[in-house]
């Protein structure tokens, strides 16, 4: 998911002219330093100076060219003293962004990313990881008891509802059938006092940029309310607590749900609207290239480490709405990354920090990066030059990687098109498939 502080404008490369010769702005591999910088090298003599007084014109030509480099020094001189006077002026400032880890409320995010380094990146709780980033961003005021609580329930309830329908608790087929009627249908069990009414969708801030904790799974059991953050999470952890087999998937802007059946044939629920779909309506979004398919950043089920990567994804994420990008952001984003090297959330994250990094520091050395001519003068600062470089090699990465911005409007007219006919249909046949096959063959 993208998130308020990208930057839609790509840092590009400038040319401009000095001492007479053309120069690029700073890149990895060719950039002008005053240590580096040539002196203008004149055109090698035609012929033509030859044909009348040869001694004449060479003497000529030699005064004239010691004029010009005595010229061209003497500016160039000046241009130096100038320059070197910036250079002690701003050669004692700390270019990196603030660092708000030092903050005391900051140390729960630390204290879960330490936590998170000791996990079996194969074997861990989904419900316990998920809880405490959650927790970090409420400073551990979240009652970790009722959480679980709230789980033990809903599972005991899926699984008594599962027996009183007579579905086969061995397969995982019946197991998401019965989340999937949890998610989408009011449902009573006997024993049980309270009737649980389907899971909505809350349009209110659904990205979460006025309440990041709007995203989270804790305000999803308290309100019956989520989006396409919190209800796949749930999903799982609900699939985790009765051992259902099921992936989160994502696509641009979204997430959902795969699952195989017994045949080994992946299926999509999407929780948003509660319907299963078919592959071909995600990428009739419009927004997924083939680039993208190829790279494996969407469509894909994750992996039990890849989930845990966007697990170091949403620390990141709620740090940043909490407090900021900064180093810490950095450190918990390449371990994401470490995990799953093509995660577009976490690349995302980092195009973001680098570009902010790099804005944060021309306006400490006083220069407007998107003023052409005064981005000219970052050549004479090396630890700029590095960070606009590794800015830019970060948007190439991200492009190379397939992705494609995609505005909220066609994001939530793209949702509404399951409302057509077709994919009613197609919902509807996907039920009943499923309600046969989750009923047991003889009862027991």
């Amino acid at each position: 998911m993208d998130n308020k502080n990208l930057f839609v404008w790509i840092l590009t490369l400038f040319q401009t002219t000095l001492f007479f010769a053309q120069v690029k702005l700073p890149s990895p591999h060719d950039y002008y330093t005053p240590m580096n910088m040539g002196t203008f090298m004149p055109k090698i003599p035609t012929l033509d100076i030859y044909r009348t007084d040869e001694k004449q014109h060479i003497n000529q030509q030699n005064e004239r060219l010691m004029r010009e480099d005595m010229l061209r020094e003497k500016r160039q001189k000046e241009t130096l003293r100038q320059i070197g006077e910036d250079i002690i002026e701003f050669r004692n400032v700390d270019y990196n962004l603030p660092l708000f880890s030092n903050e005391n409320s900051a140390e729960f995010y630390s204290n879960v990313f330490d936590k998170m380094l000791t996990l079996n990146v194969e074997n861990y709780s989904i419900k316990d990881v998920n809880f405490q980033i959650e927790n970090a961003y409420f400073e551990n005021k979240l009652d970790q008891e009722e959480f679980e609580r709230a789980i033990k329930q809903t599972g005991e309830f899926l699984i008594a509802k599962m027996k009183e329908s007579n579905y086969d608790l061995n397969s995982n087929v019946a197991k998401n059938f019965m989340l999937f009627e949890f998610f989408t249908q009011t449902l009573q069990v006997k024993g049980f006092k309270e009737k649980h009414f389907p899971l909505k969708y809350d349009f209110e801030d659904y990205r979460g940029n006025e309440q990041w904790s709007k995203m989270f799974v804790s305000k999803l059991l308290k309100t019956g309310k989520g989006q396409c953050h919190s209800m796949p999470l749930l999903y799982l952890i609900l699939a985790e607590e009765i051992g259902a087999e099921a992936y989160l998937s994502l696509s641009p802007n979204h997430s959902y749900i795969k699952f195989q059946d017994e045949k080994e044939k992946w299926h999509n629920i999407e929780l948003t609207n509660g319907m299963f779909t078919v592959s071909s309506f995600i990428l009739n979004s419009g927004f997924i290239k083939a680039e993208a398919i190829q790279n494996h950043i969407y469509m894909k089920n994750l992996s039990k480490q890849e989930l845990l990567s966007q697990f170091y994804v949403d620390l990141s994420m709620g740090y940043i709405h909490k407090y900021g990008h900064d180093q810490f952001v950095e450190k918990v984003t390449n371990k994401a990354l470490e995990l799953y090297p093509n995660s577009i959330g976490a690349n995302m994250i980092l195009s973001n920090l680098y570009t902010i990094r790099f804005e944060n520091a021309t306006k400490k050395i006083g220069i407007n990066p998107r003023d052409n001519k005064e981005l000219q003068k970052i050549k004479y600062y090396p630890q700029v030059i590095n960070w606009l470089d590794q800015t830019n090699n970060q948007y190439a990465k991200i492009d190379a990687l397939g992705y494609q911005a995609m505005p909220d409007e066609a994001y939530e007219n793209w949702l509404n098109s399951l409302k057509e006919t077709k994919n009613k249909q197609d919902n509807e046949n996907f039920k009943k498939q499923f309600k046969g096959l989750s009923i047991k063959k003889t009862k027991e």
